[in-house]
């Protein structure tokens, strides 16, 4: 047993003055309580008894470390920190006589403080609850503003500032500077920075009533910063918060006649401007909306524009038209010209620099002229007023009593000075006077050519006199002549491509031969030396030539599939021109336009089922089909891929046989669809065993056939002696890896004509976009080695991403939601279909069979509902996933084919970028959901009966968008949730009463929902969910009365109803 603090003691009591500081204590004067740290340390609080209280007032609080045994901190209440402080003396001396170390045997108190917040809880919650109020923002009359930081009270912000400027304040103790550092680290950078400003910018300062006075004409750049800290002021007149509004102001500038000399220009503002703070950019106060706008104006300007005094005389109307119009375009600001007012005449359009270079005996002379698109031609010389607009009559105005202004472009300056920069020999005075410089002297001369190779460029037209041409530089920008014709077979053109230059001209051989030189200069056969500044449309044009056969010496042909390849080249780069005969041309348009000249008519009876997207794209198919073209249907999730597709199927030749291949999990989704819309299109789903299959392909009657990727590669033997009319690949990213034996068996089919659905051709690289196309146009976007080459480089490269854009755009058909969104109905509804895996339906059998043998053993009596309800409730489970029903079965996304399908759903939602609700009745379904999503790194928030705290999932989903789906249980989300953040709901089980799915469905779809809303309903053919689905539309009307129980529907239907629920097809 030790005495307490003995160390301390020790260190103390030998000082001259601890038996004078020493207040007398006995035995039982003193109280305390204690608590251990998460750190080992003990914290101990001393204070007086009651009888004691007058005697000894304060209270101590001591750190103590048992390790090293001794005392790591104090604090007094009086003397704060104070090593002499007398009642810490005191305590050391009542410890040591009537204390011992066999206090901390006791049973004691455990703390946790923790270290990882920026500073403690209390000031976390305190800064970041407090309000700064403003003052005198809207009174015109004063020229300060006030903020207000009492909310921070009892923080003390001026003397924060001082101690983190390591002054020296009055009356502070040294721990409460501490705290003062530990506090400052729990305010953002920005308040921070706001209170800095208001030290450095301040006035006045009120320690009584806490608040900074600053000027009015410092308050602009306080705003700045002020942005950054949203929602952390209110205006104290009204107490409103104070609201920035991110996006930049829309406005207009309008400009009014007052009389014919005078104009005013006033903004148009929609809303009351409440008062503005001048700048760049200036701050427009709406009441309590912030907003700012980036005006080109000097600040004294724009205090004049919002006075709405800034008046301009008929000269300045040119400025604005001209000047100030090309600097608001930058901006969301437009420049509105009253309908009395009348221009002058303003020539603004780009103009090109014209040089002619002449000689002229020993000299050389240099003139030119700014050519306008206009006609007009204004000389070189106005260069040297550097004034952005001229007024006179120039060559070819008409009329010289109505001069009109030109403007000429900051760059036509820079463009001049810098050439004249590089001539200092020259007189400039002569390019006053007369318009041109003359050039003497041969060293002069050799500069000025010089000058004109290295500093002219190619958007310049420039024209040197015969006699000169074999001594200066031609700078010859190429530009290149595809001629285009029909080719003698249906899937091939022809054509032969010229370089030409003004009077240049130049065949590809000519340019590769001069290219392999490696030579910088090339001479023409009449003498004149070239520099070829764009070689790269060469380049491009060699790719292109690599991928055709050569006729003759100047005659190429390629591929028909090509040519979008070689238009979309000419739209995007003007070097390349492409002409051609009539069908070319007309195949041209076609491909632009996405149909061809006469346009494709449906059958009667999809005409008024197809929406106008839909129909545009079966225009589109028919368009590719007509050329011997394929390509993907790629639109987002919901608009109805498969309906165009079979449209498109629906209208082959009678004799014709067609092929869908698509996921296990889809194939009743195709069958449902055609068995809706197209009655008329006999098919037959490709399963079972091998000989089944066989049997089934060999079928005579059969139009359409549906098989799953799985089995293309085990029957490609059989598949491959059959021609195809069309193969259609669904959900086509399964052939993505290039190197599968499934993706080459695919491949490897005979067909017509080929098509691709897939909502996300590109998952994860381009080689998956290279192998759709590589199944729909072998050979077009070339080798896999040659397309790793030219586009899956490191990096990201905007070029070569042009490159594959240019070559696929033709090919891909693209609509989103968002862009069709007026021919979607508010709600959209689809089933999507599934069928019973092996597993599911093993153990389903089971149960039907236990069922017949002990509930329905008898013709005449009823069974009891409480045994039927359990059931099918068991069948339910079985068809969402096995192990609900028999846990024995593992709970794996391999076992049920319905949570397949829903992965596959969800996952090409996400990328499309929608959120999604996801129901089910069951929450251990929820669970095993839970699971694979986390598996596939989905994130998700939750909710079923069990969740104690709804709030945080619900307000995570709406505002999180990296948060896309919510796993809701059907019961528990039915009511009293508001997602409309969401736009996809997925049920994913059935229940008897529609109106508990319709209040699933209205969790989202209902007011504030600006998005369209798709609903998923996942049943499993041939099971108790279809028949519950058959139910609730044959008995509609009752399911409107049953509001609470969904087993009353089981009390309504007869005997042979209730045996059909157990029937398995």
């Amino acid at each position: 047993m030790a005495r307490l603090f003995s160390k301390d003691y020790h260190a103390k009591s030998n000082t001259w003055y601890f038996s004078h500081a020493v207040i007398p204590l006995e035995r039982g004067d003193l109280l305390y309580w204690k608590s251990l740290d998460e750190t080992g340390n003990i914290h101990l609080h001393f204070f007086a008894n009651a009888d004691k209280r007058e005697y000894f007032n304060p209270s101590i609080d001591i750190v103590y470390n048992p390790r090293e045994e001794q005392i790591e901190q104090h604090e007094c209440t009086e003397c704060a920190d104070d090593e002499n402080c007398r009642h810490y003396l005191s305590i050391l001396h009542y410890a040591y006589h009537y204390l011992n170390t066999d206090i901390f045997s006791e049973e004691i108190i455990e703390t946790c403080y923790g270290n990882i917040l920026s500073g403690e809880e209390r000031w976390q919650i305190l800064v970041h609850g407090a309000k700064i109020q403003l003052e005198n923002v809207y009174n015109l009359e004063s020229d300060k503003i006030r903020f207000y930081l009492g909310d921070y009270d009892p923080i003390d912000i001026m003397q924060m500032l001082q101690v983190l400027q390591g002054k020296d304040v009055e009356g502070l103790t040294e721990r409460t500077r501490e705290e003062y550092q530990e506090i400052a680290a729990v305010f953002t950078d920005y308040e921070l920075q706001l209170f800095w400003m208001l030290l450095e910018k301040r006035s006045a300062y009120s320690s009584k009533s806490k608040f900074f006075s600053i000027y009015k004409k410092d308050f602009h750049a306080f705003l700045i910063v002020m942005r950054n800290m949203k929602d952390k002021f209110v205006i104290k007149e009204t107490l409103e918060p104070l609201e920035f509004i991110d996006h930049t102001l829309s406005m207009s500038i309008r400009i009014e006649k007052i009389n014919a000399e005078v104009y005013l220009v006033r903004p148009i503002l929609i809303d009351e401007l409440s008062v503005w703070y001048s700048g760049y950019p200036t701050w427009l106060f709406f009441r309590n909306q912030v907003r700012h706008i980036d005006l080109p104006f000097r600040k004294e300007t724009i205090d004049i524009l919002f006075n709405r005094e800034l008046l301009i005389k008929i000269n300045d109307l040119v400025y604005f038209r001209t000047i100030v119009h090309q600097q608001l375009r930058n901006t969301d600001i437009y420049l509105d010209f009253d309908e009395q007012i009348t221009l002058p005449q303003i020539i603004d359009s780009a103009p090109k620099i014209h040089l002619i270079i002449r000689k002229m005996d020993d000299a050389v002379t240099i003139s030119g002229f700014l050519n306008y698109e206009s006609q007009f031609d204004v000389p070189l010389s106005v260069v040297r007023f550097k004034s952005p607009l001229i007024k006179s009559s120039f060559r070819n105005n008409e009329d010289p009593e109505n001069k009109p202004w030109f403007y000429i472009p900051p760059a036509i300056f820079q463009k001049m000075k810098i050439l004249l920069d590089a001539l200092p020999f020259a007189d400039l005075n002569r390019l006053e006077e007369h318009s041109e410089l003359v050039i003497l002297g041969d060293a002069n001369i050799e500069k000025l050519k010089k000058a004109i190779y290295e500093l002219t460029e190619t958007d310049w037209d420039i024209d040197i006199d015969p006699a000169l041409q074999n001594e200066f530089v031609y700078k010859v920008p190429l530009k290149v002549e595809i001629n285009t014709r029909a080719g003698e077979e249906i899937d091939w053109f022809s054509y032969d491509i010229r370089y030409r230059y003004k009077d240049f001209s130049f065949s590809h051989e000519e340019l590769a031969k001069f290219f392999k030189t490696n030579q910088q200069f090339m001479h023409t056969q009449d003498g004149r030396i070239v520099f070829i500044t764009n070689r790269d449309v060469f380049d491009e044009m060699d790719k292109l030539i690599a991928k055709s056969e050569k006729k003759n010496d100047e005659t190429y042909r390629s591929r028909i599939l090509n040519l979008p390849y070689y238009m979309r080249l000419r739209e995007e780069n003007p070097a390349f021109s492409l002409l051609g005969d009539s069908f070319i041309n007309q195949m041209f348009r076609d491909l632009l336009e996405r149909h061809t000249e006469k346009k494709e008519s449906l059958p009667i009876y999809l005409q008024a089922i197809l929406r106008g997207y839909q129909k545009a794209g079966y225009a589109w198919l028919k368009m590719l089909q007509h050329y011997r073209l394929n390509g993907v249907l790629a639109d987002e999730m919901g608009l109805g891929k498969t309906i165009q597709a079979l449209a498109i199927l629906a209208d082959t030749p009678d004799e014709s046989v067609s092929l869908v291949v698509c996921p296990k999990t889809l194939q009743y989704n195709w069958a449902a669809e055609i068995e809706k819309f197209h009655t008329n299109i006999p098919f037959a789903i490709v399963e079972g065993d091998r000989l089944t299959r066989a049997m089934i392909l060999d079928s005579k009657n059969i139009k359409l056939f549906i098989i799953s990727y799985s089995i293309v590669l085990n029957d490609l033997d059989h598949l491959k002696k059959i021609q195809f009319e069309w193969v259609l690949l669904d959900e086509a990213q399964n052939i993505k890896n290039v190197t599968a034996q499934r993706t080459g068996a695919i491949k490897k089919l005979n067909a017509n004509h080929r098509m691709a659905l897939s909502g996300t051709p590109i998952e994860n690289s381009l080689i998956e976009l290279w192998s759709i196309f590589d199944f729909l146009m072998p050979g077009y976007l070339g080798t896999l080695g040659r397309f790793k080459k030219e586009y899956q480089t490191d990096g990201i490269n905007p070029e070569a991403g042009q490159k594959l854009h240019r070559a696929v755009a033709p090919f891909i058909l693209r609509r989103k939601k968002k862009e069709v969104l007026l021919e979607l109905p508010d709600k959209q509804e689809q089933i999507s279909w599934c069928r019973l895996t092996s597993v599911q339906e093993k153990l389903y059998l089971q149960i039907i069979e236990m069922v017949r043998k002990t509930l329905f053993h008898s013709d005449t009596e009823n069974p009891s509902y409480i045994h039927i309800l359990s059931a099918l409730t068991k069948l339910r489970q079985v068809c969402n996933h096995p192990s609900l029903v028999n846990p024995d079965i593992l709970a794996e996304i391999e076992a049920s084919s319905k949570l397949e399908q829903l992965l596959e759903l969800v996952t090409e939602a996400i990328e499309s970028g929608h959120k999604i609700l996801v129901f089910s009745q069951f929450v251990q379904m929820l669970k095993i959901i839970r699971k694979v999503f986390d598996d596939n790194g989905i994130t998700y928030s939750y909710l079923d009966g069990q969740t104690k705290d709804r709030i945080t999932p619900i307000q995570s989903f709406n505002a999180d968008p990296n948060i896309k789906v919510f796993l809701i249980s059907l019961k528990t989300g039915g009511t009293g949730l508001n997602l409309t953040a969401a736009d996809t709901v997925i049920l994913f089980d059935p229940w008897w009463n529609p109106m508990i799915e319709n209040q699933a469905i209205d969790r989202t779809h209902r007011i504030g929902q600006t998005n369209k809303v798709q609903v998923i309903r996942l049943i499993t053919k041939g099971t108790v969910e279809e028949k519950i689905l058959a139910l609730q539309q044959t008995k509609l009307d009752l399911f409107k009365s049953v509001i609470e129980d969904g087993q009353q529907i089981i009390k309504t239907i007869s005997i042979d109803e209730m045996r059909s629920l157990f029937h398995y097809e």
